[in-house]
């Protein structure tokens, strides 16, 4: 289970109180200047004379990040113009509260810029299969045929209105597996009623070169499995496949007034063959040396410092389960920031093992949190998720997707969440004495493209999950991390627990219990969809029952009807903290 949170009130002045500039607060806080020292290795800048952005910032400033991809490209108008592509990204951020943007520059089809290593997407495919695809094609090639380059339009623009601008690299990348089952290689069916997206496309690395893979792409693996997925991604224990990225890093680090490097591990998360992965860590670490060395040159010459961040697994057995050596990174300041996990874990993903780790070199922490997960219940679960991080030692939050809360995706009037939920993340006292929703996270591991994808290296999440019919007394047990303690404020109302199950039997009978003591449902609360068998149970706490970190709400099946099979399903589950007041 995940290691309790630190309740709020201990953790770090530097962190938690700190705000960006563009949240609009008016704290009076103390400078950001006491990190711990690190060693570090052979020619690496020390953190504590590393320098700011261009903004005036360091990694540990950033509260907010919005992670973004080539769809700027596709948001400005027709025909494309350097002000409509800053509108198209910088544009929708003006009134948030996110200090710095991470925006992708490489996909499984090629590039968004003008690249002299890598070819722009579309422009390895003699057919292109979809419109949006061409109009991303040329939208960069007329750009770049006036002497204006997409990724120093938008290094200006943010830099322009207060925003740092981190360039991300995707280490590895298998969108095309997508494209693999659309059958892009082949004339598209008649009638074409979902034209493929501008990311599917199969670089043309891959196909002259299959020998840099991981595994063979002509095999028929099952469609989603980890096999599948893995076949299709580069080959780090081979050279000319490090030269291939390492080349991008060097182009974009030398070309472009970026504020930081992302090196995006969870696009993809395949590094090595994984019966190999453990043994190659040493090769991914003498890589990313190489790309810091490349950092801190080009740093030094430009008098500002370019900074790295590496979005890695969340634990560090699950980096080095994958090739990533996460304490030497950090131990030898080869990275000034890490981006914990894929973000479909937002409400159990132990972030305290890592934050704690960096924090030892001085080096801070985000979470990430991927579009749709921590906002099932809107503003009051991610406001959950967001202060459990924060008091699990995180100094930021990275919005993975999110761009999707833009008006661009939405008819007028319809978008549920835009981007002003942001200031709501800066905000320490909505934070702590807001209305809450902790959720249950959903697995990775339930089949489909999560599981082929992420599954081996993100955080398994809870549900859903059996719950066997019990002889022996022995329940089944969902945690609920939380980082409210009310002990020192005052619940305006009684907390909640809620939990949805399927499969229940007429006559089936089930006994609850909350941190080991036995609860009774609420006889007045909504019973469930029972037409379509799915059954809701609502608890009133009282509040001296929960504690910061992990609650546990156990379920036992004590009675089961024979003619059914002797389980049931849960589905999903919330604990809901109401408004609190000091007390």
């Amino acid at each position: 289970m995940p290691k309790a949170t630190r309740p709020l009130s201990s953790f770090s002045r530097r962190r938690f109180l700190r705000t960006t500039a563009l949240a609009g607060t008016a704290l009076s806080l103390n400078p950001i200047n006491s990190l711990p020292k690190t060693a570090t290795a052979a020619g690496l800048v020390r953190r504590d004379n590393q320098g700011t952005s261009f903004s005036g910032k360091r990694p540990e400033d950033y509260r907010v990040v919005l992670q973004d991809i080539g769809d700027p490209l596709l948001r400005m108008g027709w025909p494309p113009s350097p002000e409509g592509l800053i509108e198209g990204s910088i544009g929708p951020l003006r009134n948030s509260a996110i200090s710095m943007y991470a925006y992708g520059i490489n996909h499984a089809g090629g590039t968004t810029h003008c690249s002299e290593t890598y070819p722009i997407i579309g422009d390895d495919q003699d057919v292109i299969r979809s419109g949006n695809t061409l109009r991303m094609n040329e939208a960069v090639k007329r750009l770049c045929a006036s002497g204006q380059d997409p990724l120093t339009l938008i290094c200006e623009g943010g830099h322009k209105v207060g925003i740092d601008v981190f360039l991300r690299i995707r280490m590895n990348d298998h969108h095309d597996r997508w494209g693999d089952r659309l059958g892009l290689d082949r004339p598209s069916p008649l009638p074409k009623t979902h034209p493929a997206e501008p990311y599917f496309y199969v670089p043309k690395w891959k196909r002259e070169h299959p020998e840099w893979l991981i595994g063979d792409r002509g095999i028929a693996h099952p469609d989603e499995s980890f096999q599948y997925f893995q076949a299709s991604a580069g080959n780090y224990a081979i050279g000319p496949y490090r030269d291939l990225i390492f080349n991008l890093a060097a182009e974009t680090v030398n070309k472009y007034d970026l504020d930081g490097l992302e090196l995006d591990f969870f696009r993809s998360p395949f590094l090595f063959p994984s019966y190999e992965a453990y043994a190659q860590r040493h090769v991914m670490t003498s890589f990313i040396r190489k790309i810091r060395k490349l950092a801190n040159e080009q740093g030094a010459r430009r008098g500002r410092p370019i900074f790295i961040s590496a979005r890695v697994p969340a634990t560090v057995d699950l980096c080095l389960r994958i090739g990533i050596d996460l304490p030497v990174w950090l131990e030898e300041g080869l990275l000034d920031m890490t981006v914990i996990s894929n973000g479909l874990s937002p409400f159990s993903t132990p972030w305290n093992e890592i934050a704690e780790l960096g924090e030892k070199h001085g080096i801070p922490s985000q979470a990430c949190f991927t579009h749709a997960r921590p906002t099932r219940e809107g503003r009051e679960s991610l406001r959950a998720a967001t202060y459990r991080a924060f008091s699990s030692g995180i100094s930021g939050i990275q919005l993975w997707n999110y761009f999707y809360r833009m008006p661009h995706y939405h008819r007028p009037g319809e978008n549920p969440l835009d981007l002003s939920f942001t200031h709501d993340m800066v905000n320490p006292d909505l934070l702590k004495y807001g209305a809450k929703k902790y959720l249950l996270d959903g697995s990775p591991h339930t089949g489909g493209v999560l599981t082929g994808t992420f599954g081996h290296a993100e955080w398994p999440g809870q549900t859903p999950m059996m719950i066997g019919y019990s002889t022996d007394n022995i329940g089944h047990r969902v945690v609920f991390d939380i980082a409210d303690d009310l002990t020192k404020v005052r619940p305006t109302s009684s907390p909640r627990a809620w939990v949805r199950l399927v499969d229940l039997g007429p006559e089936d009978k089930l006994a609850f219990l909350w941190n080991g003591k036995p609860v009774q449902p609420d006889p007045s609360a909504f019973p469930g969809l029972t037409i379509k068998d799915t059954h809701e149970f609502e608890f009133k706490l009282d509040p001296i029952t929960i504690h910061p970190g992990p609650n546990y709400l156990e379920i036992r099946l004590v009675k089961r009807d024979k003619r059914l099979e002797p389980y049931i399903t849960l589905i999903d589950g919330r604990l809901s903290i109401p408004e609190l007041k000091k007390v």
